[in-house]
């Protein structure tokens, strides 16, 4: 859908690789919040990088550039790690739940935040893929 002499470009996070949403995946899968959230878990719709690159090609782009970027994210704490992901990635099951289901969900999350991490200060790896190409 691009013009002649356009560019195509987007990033967006790699859910199914950054260990904050492996964790929410993980919980929200497990008893009592699946039946709480009727089975439902957000599966990341994003693609692979060669994928996407197909893609791309595919659309006769030119001048990819297809990479993966890694934010580092450094937490004095696992409350750091939470506050980062709970303002997008938690919203959809915090919706679904009753206020009581809520705050376990949230508390089971921290912990396993904590479990996950260790020892803090501790760096997150957030990642990106970003992408570029010209029509």
């Amino acid at each position: 859908m691009l013009s002649e002499n356009c560019q195509f470009a987007v990033q967006m996070p790699v859910q199914s690789e950054n260990i904050l949403n492996q964790i929410l995946f993980q919980l929200a899968s497990e008893e009592p919040y699946k039946t709480q959230l009727q089975s439902w878990n957000r599966v990341s719709p994003v693609l692979s990088l060669d994928e996407y690159a197909k893609m791309m090609f595919d659309a006769g782009l030119k001048d990819l550039n297809i990479s993966m970027k890694v934010y580092p994210i450094i937490a004095d704490d696992a409350e750091k790690l939470f506050q980062f992901i709970s303002g997008s990635a938690l919203i959809p099951y915090l919706e679904i739940l009753d206020e009581d289901n809520q705050e376990k969900f949230i508390t089971e999350y921290k912990k396993r935040i904590e479990e996950k991490f260790g020892k803090f200060p501790t760096i997150y790896a957030f990642k990106r893929i970003l992408m570029y190409g010209r029509k």
